[in-house]
């Protein structure tokens, strides 16, 4: 999970040193994110969400944004639900607090890119996610907050609630079609002949 809790930290990862399981890991995570963005099931499922929103009356930035973020928030949502994935995701902060000296960051020495890598755990650790995932009020809110700070992305003031009713009433479809979904991205991984790093 580490370009994730990168990308979480507002941090741009140049390169890892000194440890090539992690570099493998790294490289993997970032294969199995083509296969699922490049999935036609997610695109559909973004494009949906992306549609749905701009008929509602938001503009195409935030709507094509809470379609690609949104959709994958509430998929772990669903992950939740279905047991095993909150004990894994801890133990990967928990894993994430011994790396940050193993990390580069564009912009920032070594000692500065601890820092905030540091920051990040510990903020993630007392964070109420992904349990909070499952809960399509608590979805709505995060993608207001996290877009708030993207001028084209940001929900504008006031049209917050197609953004709640959006999620309630994405939730039970993108649970319905996950497990296809990722049997869809299993099935991209195989094609291309990827496998996890031992």
């Amino acid at each position: 999970m580490t370009p994730d809790f990168v990308s979480m930290a507002g941090l741009r990862l140049e390169s890892v040193t000194g440890d090539t399981p992690l570099e493998r890991g790294v490289a993997f995570h970032h294969t199995c994110d083509d296969a699922f963005h490049g999935a036609p099931m997610f695109i559909d499922m973004m494009e949906q969400a992306r549609e749905e929103l701009e008929q509602q009356g938001l503009d195409s930035g935030p709507a094509m944004a809470i379609g690609h973020v949104g959709v994958e928030l509430l998929l772990d949502g669903h992950l939740v639900e279905q047991g095993g994935v909150t004990s894994g995701y801890r133990a990967a902060i928990e894993e994430a607090g011994h790396v940050g000296m193993l990390l580069r960051f564009q912009g920032l020495d070594p000692e500065q890119g601890a820092s905030r890598w540091r920051q990040m755990v510990t903020r993630l650790a007392a964070a109420p996610v992904p349990e909070r995932y499952t809960e399509p009020s608590f979805v709505a809110n995060r993608l207001v907050f996290i877009l708030a700070t993207r001028p084209r992305l940001a929900v504008p003031f006031g049209r917050e609630p197609l953004v709640y009713a959006w999620a309630e009433r994405a939730a039970p479809q993108v649970a319905k079609q996950a497990k296809a979904l990722f049997e869809q991205v299993e099935a991209r991984l195989a094609a291309a002949g990827a496998t996890p790093p031992v």
